[in-house]
């Protein structure tokens, strides 16, 4: 979705671009000097929320002069992870390059940033983790789930060891795991574990939280890759409602658990109830995120798979 550059971010770019070309650098201590006015300027404004795609923009305009930034810096010796306002905004910045399916170029930006911050601020730093977790989530989407496996393993076992096992950021780093595990195929592996971790997470946090419902879906995706369909959709329906009584109708999140919905529905032959959510969809989607957003995408796809099913592909 297209929209103007906040006047906040587009300042903020100039005034990094300005210090780097008008500031005389002679040696090293120089550039480092630099890169931290760099680093305060780029932080002195809110981080803008990576998952929005109304936002996209001005991350368009902010990566690469973070990545030119980090560049500079390990030139000049400088680590990244000084500053914590910073490392939220890289952090933000790698958020949006796995939203916005540019995750092929979040690999080599989350190697750099999680090898500095480990080495500065320790393996297992809450900061140093999330790294991590955005080098898996790109590796996932960039390389395959394959290669994302044991990155997530190793982040299970690091919060685990540091926080404990039934810690908010461990079951949240479980249900990542149980993704990889169905995408891998292995369903049954990923049922016992996502199964496991539902009922640990409505133990210690409740029914009611975000990381729950996560469980919940990621057990569902288990469910239906097994071919329990109507499992499946009882629990996807709970997981939309659950989204849609707290993050309304236009959502992503709401969106995209009423596309799980959708699919369920044509998997268990019911083509009109599909095509009805996905009709509706399609145009939420386009008027939330834009044509382009890869649920837009899949929701466009899925719709035409109800019309051919229907028989009303014309």
């Amino acid at each position: 979705m297209t929209q103007s550059v906040d006047a906040a971010v587009a300042q903020a770019h100039a005034d990094v671009v300005a210090l780097f070309r008008d500031t005389p650098v002679t040696d090293a201590a120089g550039l480092a000097a630099v890169c931290r006015a760099a680093r305060d300027r780029l932080t002195a404004m809110p981080v803008p929320d990576p998952h929005d795609p109304h936002h996209w923009d001005a991350y368009r305009v902010l990566t690469p002069t973070v990545q030119s930034l980090l560049g500079y810096a390990r030139e000049a010796g400088d680590p990244s992870g000084e500053a914590a306002r910073f490392r939220a905004l890289l952090i933000g910045v790698l958020h949006y390059l796995y939203d916005s399916r540019r995750a092929a170029a979040g690999i080599p930006l989350a190697e750099l940033v999680q090898r500095d911050w480990e080495e500065h601020l320790g393996e297992t730093h809450p900061d140093t983790i999330v790294a991590l977790e955005r080098l898996a989530a790109c590796r996932h989407d960039g390389e395959g789930a394959e290669q994302s496996r044991p990155v997530l393993e190793r982040i299970v076992r690091l919060r685990s060891q540091s926080l404990g096992a039934d810690h908010p950021d461990t079951l949240h780093s479980l249900c990542n795991l149980g993704v990889c595990l169905n995408t891998l195929g292995d369903y049954r592996e990923a049922l016992r574990l996502n199964s496991e971790t539902l009922q640990r997470c409505e133990r210690h946090l409740g029914s009611d939280n975000w990381t729950t419902n996560r469980a919940m879906n990621v057990t569902a995706s288990s469910l239906f890759g097994l071919g329990e369909h109507s499992s499946a959709l009882f629990m996807y329906r709970a997981v939309h409602r659950w989204h849609l009584q707290r993050s309304g109708a236009s959502s992503l999140d709401t969106l995209d658990a009423a596309a799980d919905v959708a699919h369920t529905l044509h998997a268990l032959g019911d083509y009109e109830a599909a095509r009805t959510l996905n009709a509706d969809l399609l145009h939420i989607y386009e008027r939330t995120a834009g044509k382009d957003y890869h649920g837009t995408q899949q929701t466009r796809a899925r719709l035409t798979q109800n019309l051919e099913a229907l028989r009303r592909d014309a």
